[in-house]
């Protein structure tokens, strides 16, 4: 065995990376929520989608510059580490390896398996769910942890296929009349009467969950051939065709039912009207597959996470983790320990029948880690005047305060919206205290 990980990936792998991993399940879920959130108000909504575009922007334009100083495994991890010291870092990882990666992973199977029995017509549930997710899980890990390139492979056709249904449902939706009140119709009836700025910023909460994931693209720097030069214009140009994607798609939504009834027919409903139901049925399809590519796409960030923080030696039996098998380049003992973690949360959402919760806890309080990226970005400039930027932010310090304010106002939202989630996800955070090494 050997402990050094080679660069294998190019600029089309970490772009499908940010891609896939960005747009999965989320996009297909969260217009509704978002729609909830803003008060049934349209403008709000699409304003909140805009606003959250913007923000992962800047955040994507402000973390690029630290990761392509700073091109280590483990991505903001190592950030974390350069400017806050092993303590903080080892926080942000044992809350990514314990909570955040491997209950992602497992919703994204979950919800992989909920599309496939729509696809198929049968029942959604666990008789057919549970070995459908299992058996998901079982083939991405085996994917990414016994191939040098498979993984990459599956993860470049996924995203192009994923494409597929999003733009069909933006064009069909832009070409309908079937919302004749106009997209920006609100129904006084059901609307909210909070205050609008109180509104943008909770529907900013959902908007995020689905743009959350860029950052993670990090953790396979060690993996890219040319870190340097791929990783920057991965995050930048993969974050602004994401954020056409998902401004388009909501509009496209809006033409075809209004905010209050689709918030009743769901993404379903605005399928069936489309397309018919054969045409729902390949929706349904393109939904499978985009599931699938976040599910590659996590399952194979989350095999470098306890390697990272093994390789540092602050996680527990970190000789064990730390190795990489020489045949497959791959850290193997990492990424079964991911995948075990994984299993047991998708048991647990079979159990609990209430999978979204999986999700919920950790994305609020990983905005504030976010925003302590960015804050590195100008401590790094005053602490190391001379260490290497082969990429630059613009307009600094104006796009970095920026995105820092961005990403504190996502948890100041958070936490007004949900507290029993920011305190769950803040406990969970320290309870790494009781097992760091020094």
């Amino acid at each position: 065995m050997e402990d050094k990980l080679k660069g294998r990936y190019g600029f089309p792998v970490a772009f499908s990376m940010v891609v896939g991993v960005v747009i999965g399940i989320g996009i297909f879920f969260k217009a509704k929520p978002v729609l909830i959130a803003s008060g049934l108000h349209p403008k709000i909504a699409i304003s909140a989608w805009i606003l959250g575009g913007t923000i992962s922007i800047l955040s994507g334009l402000t973390a690029a510059e630290i990761g392509a100083a700073v091109p280590e495994t483990g991505g903001i991890i190592a950030w974390i580490r350069r400017v806050y010291g092993d303590k903080v870092a080892f926080l942000v990882g044992w809350t990514q390896a314990i909570v955040y990666t491997p209950a992602i992973v497992a919703l994204i199977a979950y919800y992989f398996a909920f599309f496939t029995t729509q696809f198929l017509g049968v029942e959604a549930g666990p008789k057919y769910m549970l070995p459908l997710s299992a058996g998901a899980l079982v083939l991405v890990f085996a994917v990414n942890t016994f191939t040098q390139r498979a993984g990459g492979i599956i993860q470049t056709l996924a995203t192009g296929a994923k494409i597929i249904p999003l733009a069909a449902i933006t064009i069909f939706g832009f070409m309908s009349n079937n919302n004749s009140a106009g997209i920006f119709y609100t129904s006084t009836e059901a609307v909210s009467t909070k205050p609008p700025i109180l509104l943008l910023g909770m529907a900013l909460v959902p908007v995020m969950f689905a743009f959350d994931g860029w950052i993670y693209v990090g953790t396979i720097s060690g993996d890219l051939k040319n870190v340097k030069k791929d990783l920057p214009k991965a995050i930048i140009f993969g974050l602004g065709f994401i954020t056409i994607i998902y401004v388009a798609l909501n509009i496209g939504l809006l033409k075809v039912f209004s905010a209050d009834e689709l918030v009743n027919q769901g993404m379903f409903g605005v399928a069936q009207n489309l397309f018919g139901n054969y045409g729902a049925k390949v929706i349904f399809l393109g939904i499978m597959i985009s599931s699938f590519g976040g599910l590659n796409g996590f399952s194979l960030i989350s095999t470098r996470v306890p390697y990272s923080l093994a390789i540092e030696g602050h996680f527990p039996a970190k000789n064990y983790f730390s190795k990489v098998e020489e045949k497959s380049n791959q850290p193997m003992r990492s990424a079964g320990l991911m995948f075990i973690l994984s299993m047991v949360y998708l048991i647990a959402m079979f159990i609990t029948g209430n999978p979204d919760v999986f999700g919920d806890i950790p994305v609020a309080i990983f905005w504030l880690f976010y925003s302590m990226v960015f804050l590195g970005v100008i401590i790094l400039r005053k602490r190391e005047p001379e260490l290497e930027r082969p990429y630059k932010v613009p307009l600094y310090p104006v796009v970095p305060i920026l995105a820092i304010l961005g990403g504190v106002s996502i948890g100041v939202y958070a936490a007004i919206s949900n507290p029993k989630y920011m305190l769950i996800s803040l406990l969970a955070t320290l309870s790494g205290l009781l097992f760091y090494k020094k």
